[in-house]
């Protein structure tokens, strides 16, 4: 049963912020019943205490609603004729009863279509979309939706065309289509900054916010979460900046800025916990908890998923139930404590099996639902049909009736086909749904464990990395600290590989874009080298390649921006280091040049014999390339190998 009062045309004062005026309210309403006899102030007394009970006593609301609807039919007046089956038909939907608010709904409709009242028919299409909607029935509730749009932007009020795309953002969402949702939200936000309604514009921006998370697009997530935090100051809307910084929180975690998001957090933790606001504490823990699991501190997030899941939330919808149980198999796994994320992912399966099961059951009901609609407008066409047949064609029932015996009888030969030809089908596609079901479950389940397993290499190298840094503080020969701070380059260029596999959904392919950029960046870092000093321009085509042509690729382009950093630019000079990664003609050709100081005249008869020289060359001569080495105003090195492989995507 749905928990909102729907918009009504007249006399909208009921917005009731405390029971004492509540309940003023009703005893003027009922004062008004009792001494008044005019019928129109008597159709508003009895429809206005139809919708103050619609939610606490559904039964007296539809009884109030009868009344106003018998007093509208007497004065013969069609708005008031309209709202008064609107009145009954939303207190039925509080009633839970879907049949009989369907039905007052649509005569209500009928007569506003039938006055020419595209206003008052859009509302009452709204409440239609909503009674769908709370039942699960999200292409029954965007239909209506989208015909409640129509009739708005016939009449023209763009506070009513705002609510109608803030309401099918809401269904997009429901049915996981974020790019959608967000799309209309955007929608409604435009109009409701033209009209300048406060609140609406930050109901919009936390709804913009809550999509754009959804699909992963945290910066824009960030934007809007400030947005909305500035709107709710502006307008003193207390419980909803502690929304807004919920967002803000949640939007720094997968940003990667955990020192803002844990003060955040912590400070709205205990200001929702003072103020009872449980929705925010759910979406705090769950903040937190993804804040301390993605920096390695395991036990600390597990302490906030299970407060997520476990004490603070007994009822928790299944879907948000199995994400938390695979964030904590995750984390036992990460710990090494693989039967407790085994017994995790167990309870996931479980709680998959469950969604899966009940998604079906609203699938089945939204069709039937669909169906049984079809079937109305049907028997609808046919009784018009019937009324129009003429007297004359009586004479030639005889004759139709002996064609409708053949015909039922060639139809029912017909139908007991196609009823064996659709048993046999269902049992194969059912067969066939079990089979992709346990391929689905066996690819989830090798992804996770491929995504964990380059995770872990990364760790791996990540410590060898810092084992190599620890050891370099106490070598005292700086030929040998070189040595060692140039193989944690090394190493560090082949831990960014598996982070970026890590992090990406393709687990086969890296970006090269990205992972060159980051790789600049770390050895800019470990040389301690200004950016101003030494400006890197680079030329890379977007390219995804497999992982065993991005590994030899990153070494060779480790060793040679480090020997650019190291020879290239003495002292404090200042210069350009440009690297070009292009694919054409079946190679992959890569370029790193330089403005510095050039080689020097003994380069091919020393530097041939170093490890750094002879690891390229090996490298060069596997992926079947060309090497060449020159100086012309500075160092260029130029590569060329037609041995690689690019990403399956």
């Amino acid at each position: 049963m749905r928990k909102y009062l729907p918009v009504i045309l007249i006399l909208l004062f009921l917005k009731t912020g405390q029971l004492a005026a509540q309940n003023a309210e009703m005893d003027s309403l009922r004062n008004v019943l009792l001494v008044y006899k005019e019928d129109s102030s008597l159709f508003d007394a009895n429809r206005l205490m139809a919708t103050h009970l619609w939610e606490s006593d559904p039964d007296s609301a539809i009884f109030f609603g009868k009344k106003a609807l018998a007093i509208a039919k007497k004065m013969d007046d069609k708005a008031k004729t309209a709202m008064g089956f609107q009145a009954i038909g939303v207190a039925y939907d509080y009633k839970d009863n879907l049949d009989s608010c369907l039905f007052y709904l649509n005569e209500g409709l009928a007569v506003y279509k039938a006055a020419n009242h595209p206003e008052g028919a859009s509302h009452i299409l709204s409440d239609i979309a909503i009674a769908y909607y709370f039942r699960g029935n999200y292409e029954l509730a965007l239909r209506n939706h989208f015909e409640a749009l129509e009739f708005r932007q016939k009449s023209g009020n763009k506070r009513f065309i705002a609510i109608s795309y803030n309401n099918i953002g809401l269904v997009y969402r429901s049915r996981k289509e974020y790019a959608n949702a967000a799309a209309y939200y955007q929608k409604s936000l435009a109009i409701k900054k033209e009209i300048n309604d406060e609140q609406g514009i930050l109901n919009s921006m936390l709804n913009i916010g809550s999509a754009f998370q959804s699909q992963g697009l945290y910066d824009s997530a960030y934007r809007y979460a400030n947005d909305a935090l500035k709107q709710a100051v502006k307008i003193n809307a207390q419980d909803d900046i502690l929304a807004a910084k919920v967002n803000i929180g949640a939007a720094l975690v997968n940003l990667g800025r955990y020192s803002e998001a844990l003060l955040l957090l912590k400070e709205v933790e205990q200001k929702s916990i003072t103020q009872n606001l449980k929705n925010n504490l759910y979406s705090v823990y769950e903040s937190l908890g993804d804040l301390y699991a993605n920096k390695g501190q395991y036990d600390e997030a597990d302490i906030y998923f299970k407060k997520r899941i476990g004490d603070y939330h007994p009822v928790l919808p299944a879907g948000t139930k199995r994400n938390f149980l695979r964030k904590l198999a995750k984390n036992s796994f990460s710990k090494n404590e693989y039967r407790q994320a085994y017994e995790y992912l167990e309870q996931s399966k479980q709680v998959t099996d469950t969604l899966f099961s009940s998604e079906n059951s609203r699938q089945i009901n939204e069709m039937a639902a669909i169906y049984e609609a079809g079937q109305k407008e049907k028997q609808i066409e046919k009784l018009n049909g019937d009324n129009i047949v003429s007297i004359t064609l009586a004479q030639q029932r005889k004759e139709e009736r002996n064609y409708f015996i053949i015909a039922s009888v060639l139809l029912l030969g017909m139908a007991a086909l196609a009823y064996r030809a659709f048993i046999s089908n269902k049992k194969k596609k059912e067969l066939l749904a079990v089979k992709n079901e346990i391929i689905q479950k066996s690819l989830t389940e090798n992804e996770f464990l491929m995504k964990e397993i380059h995770h872990r290499v990364k760790n791996n190298l990540q410590v060898v990395s810092s084992l190599l840094k620890l050891q370099s503080h106490y070598i005292k020969d700086e030929q040998a600290q070189e040595a060692v701070n140039e193989s944690r380059n090394r190493v560090q260029s082949m831990a960014l590989i598996h982070q970026n596999l890590y992090q990406d959904n393709n687990l086969s392919g890296i970006d090269v874009q990205d992972y060159i950029s980051k790789l600049c960046e770390n050895l800019f870092q470990s040389y301690n080298v200004h950016p101003q000093r030494i400006k890197l321009k680079t030329e890379i085509q977007a390219l995804q390649l497999d992982v065993d042509t991005v590994v030899p690729v990153g070494l060779i382009l480790n060793e040679l921006i480090t020997n650019s950093l190291k020879y290239g630019f003495p002292g404090e000079r200042e210069g350009i280091i440009k690297i070009i990664v292009q694919e054409g003609n079946g190679t992959l050709q890569l370029k790193v040049y330089d403005n510095g100081v050039g080689l020097p005249e003994d380069f091919f008869t020393k530097y041939r014999e170093t490890f750094g020289y002879k690891m390229i060359d090996a490298f060069v001569q596997k992926m079947k390339g060309e090497l060449k080495t020159y100086s012309e105003e500075g160092t260029k090195v130029e590569i060329t190998v037609s041995n690689y492989k690019p990403a399956i995507i």
